[in-house]
Formats: structure tokens, sequence, C-alpha cells
């Protein structure tokens, strides 16, 4: 009689909250390729967003220590969601019966004759509970990552941790601790000094602290103190700017020696901020946002020889259109190199969005697209320039070192004289980046009445990327 646990019974295996809440969305037959099972196990071939698809399997033979799971996925979490997706799935009944695929005859078989010793391709057993989790990550998680409420019944010794790769973390912390302090101190003198220092006028100075941070890992904060520095002397009350960047480099050189103190997400956030990178696979090895999302608008930058190209995803969270949610996908050109554009702006994909850790959700990866783009969009409902700005200003709450937020309204292009511009309707007005170039294109676009407008807003002012008027779509 082939073995069915109850969907709370698979769910209750979870390591955590959110490797059960990524199970549910995978527990669906569109996922899974030649997925079967019999009366002792269930297996299947997870389509992931790499190049090769999961191999995942789960042994549910063993009566007394409970199911034992196979995932060739990068997670270290024992089971991993895409276990217990499947595992949910066929507790659904939405698995049919089948002949064993290779790679799973091969596991069965491997664990018939050699159940309590550890496998030939590096798996490895843990017991958590009342589960045995067999998993072929490189790497296993700490005892407590996956424990259950009762405690481990008996435990396995844990493989010992690499002694090199725990020198390397170490001292890369101990490298950013002291840049970040470096940072800190500078900082001091400055405003010890005064803005009105020579000394700041200097591009040597900054480059000077720029390259220690780079020495220390710390390369996000290096690149805002160049950005910093292009600030001194640009206009007549560039002290205004240039303060309020120190105290945000203060702010964050002080946090990130203190995110223990700090709440998770906001942690996370200082960390990316500072320059600390989160690998593709834990992105996108998280539970993605799965919607139609419009490809908005595109915005490029230079830092040093390097270009970086922002594309800007917008998805309705609701069916009636109540709220937009924004997406930022970065792609990189170096050394001349240009950035290709994965997505064309106008058109609409419907794919999984997986987040990056932060204070925001703004930055993102695309993982699996579900079709081909198409030649749609929606409007959203909060189109007021009110409306917009409060929405910009409660994402600086949440990350205040945010530097731009994408903004979507309706609003008429508007001269205020001297060669400056600003966008106005009924609820406020935002003026116009004092260093877009093509606001002539805008003007005639518009012809003097309200039309679309998608771009980022900044401390600069509204940056336009893209104008929709009558169903034209143009890209500045």
């Amino acid at each position: 009689m082939s073995v069915h646990p109850t969907p709370d019974q698979v769910l209750s295996l979870a390591p955590d909250k959110a490797a059960a809440a990524a199970a549910l969305a995978l527990a669906v037959p569109a996922v899974w390729s030649l997925a079967g099972c019999d009366d002792s196990a269930v297996w299947g071939q997870y389509i992931a967003a790499s190049a090769e698809p999961y191999n995942v399997a789960v042994d549910l033979s063993d009566d007394v220590s409970g199911p034992a799971y196979r995932c060739s996925c990068p997670s270290r979490k024992i089971p991993c969601k895409h276990g217990l997706g499947l595992l949910l799935l066929h507790s659904n009944r939405g698995v049919a019966r089948a002949r064993r695929l290779p790679f799973a005859t091969e596991w069965l078989q491997r664990r018939l004759s050699r159940p309590d010793a550890e496998s030939d391709n590096g798996e490895a057993t843990r017991h958590h509970g009342d589960v045995v989790a067999t998993h072929d990550g490189d790497e296993l998680a700490d005892a407590s990552d996956g424990a259950l409420g009762g405690g481990s019944r008996s435990a396995r010794p844990m493989p010992a941790a690499d002694p090199a790769r725990q020198k390397r973390q170490f001292e890369r912390a101990e490298r950013m601790r002291a840049g970040l302090q470096e940072l800190d101190r500078w900082l001091a003198d400055r405003i010890r000094v005064g803005l009105a220092n020579a000394e700041l006028s200097d591009p040597a100075t900054w480059e000077r602290l720029a390259a220690r941070l780079v020495d220390a890992q710390c390369g996000a904060l290096a690149n805002r103190v160049k950005r910093v520095a292009t600030k001194v002397g640009s206009h007549p009350r560039w002290h205004d700017d240039v303060l309020e960047e120190m105290a945000l480099l203060h702010a964050l050189a002080l946090g990130a020696q203190r995110t223990g103190n700090l709440p998770g997400h906001l942690g996370d956030g200082v960390h990316a901020a500072t320059g600390l990178t989160v690998a593709k696979d834990d992105v996108l090895a998280s539970v993605p946002t799965t919607g139609h999302w419009f490809v908005a608008a595109e915005s490029r930058t230079r830092e040093d020889r390097i270009t970086v190209q922002r594309t800007w995803l917008a998805a309705q969270t609701s069916s009636s259109g109540d709220a937009t949610t924004w997406a930022m996908v970065l792609s990189f050109g170096a050394f001349g190199n240009e950035v290709t554009a994965e997505y064309e702006v106008g058109t609409t994909i419907e794919a999984d969005v997986h987040w990056y850790p932060g204070g925001i959700n703004l930055r993102a990866l695309v993982g699996r697209v579900h079709g081909p783009p198409a030649p749609t969009r929606f409007s959203p409902r909060s189109t007021m320039i009110a409306e917009a700005l409060t929405a910009a200003g409660w994402a600086v709450a949440g990350e205040p070192w945010l530097e731009r937020y994408p903004v979507w309204v309706v609003a008429t292009p508007t001269p205020l004289g001297n060669g400056r511009w600003c966008l106005v309707d009924g609820s406020g007005a935002v003026p116009i980046a004092g260093t877009f170039a093509r606001m002539a294109e805008v003007v005639s676009v518009s012809a003097g009445y309200p039309v679309e407008l998608i771009g980022e807003w900044s401390i600069d002012g509204f940056l336009p990327l893209t104008v929709i008027s009558h169903g034209r779509t143009v890209i500045l």
C-alpha cells in the first residue's frame, strides 16, 4: 500500500516557516517533470531557473525514523523546499505511480545496502526529531537549522568546518571592521575641520578614502564615496548635500559594526549597502513573487569603468490593481562592454521574481519565466504625484541610504524658468532633475497635456525614463 502522509504532517517537517511557505508554492504539477511514486518513495525533477533541473527524491519506507530526502540543489536546509514541495504534492494525490527514475533507483538502492553509512557521493544523514534527512548539498546547516520542536532523538556528528574557509571569513570581517572604523574617523575629522576646508575639494582626498574602502572589501561604500566627491562644488549649496551624504556614511559605518543589534531585514540592508554580496543561487532559492511584470523603464549610470543598468519591473499586487509592486534588476558591463537589455521596455513577462535581502523589497532577480514577452501592460491606480512621493518616502524610511526609487505618475510638464521644468498634477509637483537633457522630447509628446511618465525619484529630482501617451511608448 502506497504511503500518503497528510499535508499537515508534511508541513510539520519544514525546518522553518520560510521553507514551509516555499513548499506550498512548489506543490503544483507545473514545476515538476517526470514526477512519480510507488509504495515506498516519491521522486521528480524540479524545473529550476538554473540550466539543469534539480533531482529530488523522498524515501518513505522507514516507519520508525521517518522520511529521508535527496536533492541536488545547493540549499543547506534539511529538508529543502524542493523535497517538501514534492512530498506535499504527493500528499495531495498530485503524483501518479510510475517507474523509478535512474537517480532515484540508485539512491534508494544505496540506502538499502548502506543504511547507516555515508554514501559515496557526499550525502550525509542526520536525525531531526522524527525525521531522518539526507541532502546532496556541499554543506550542511547548523544543528539548529531544521530541528523540530521536540529536539533531536539522536545526532550524527556534523562534518568539521573548513578551517581555511573560516580563516578567510574571519580575515575579511577584520578588514571590513578596520575599514569601517577608519571611515568613521575620517568623517569625524572632516566635520571637525569644517566643510570649507580646501582639502575637501581635492579629488585625491576622496580617492584615497575610496581606495582604502576597496582594500577593506567595502566596495559599495567606496562607490558611494566617489559619488559624494562629485557633489563637492557642484552648485552654491553643495555643502548641504555633502553633509547629508556624510551623515549617511556615518550611519552605515556604525550600523555595519552592530548588525547583531538591528532587525534582521535592516541588518541585511546594511550589509548590502556596505558591500557584502549575496550569491545568486541563494537569492534564487528564496520564495519568489510570481506574476505578470511590466518592463517599465531602464536607466544606466557609469561608476568608474563599469556601466550599471537598472531595469524596473512593475506588477499589480492584487487583481483590483490597488497597489503596485516594483522590482529592480541590475546588470553590469565592464571595460567598455555594452550592457545588453534582457527584457524590452514596454513588454510584459510572466515570471518568478526573487528578492535580495534588505530593508525593503526592491532589488531582485528574475527566475523562471513562464512564457514569452507580450506587448501588454497595466496602468497603476496610484498615479498622483503626492501618492507616488509618499511611497518613495516610506521606502527611504525602510532604507535611509536609498538613492533612487521608481515613480509612475500622470502629470503635465510645466516650465519653472531658467531652463528648469517640473511635473504638475492636482496633488502637487515634483522638479525634473537638472541633469535630464531630453526635456524637448517629453514636451513634444505631452503637447501641453498630462502624460504617463515612469522614472526615478532621487535627491536631485525626478529623472524621466519612459513616456506613455495614447498607447505610444517613448524610451528616453
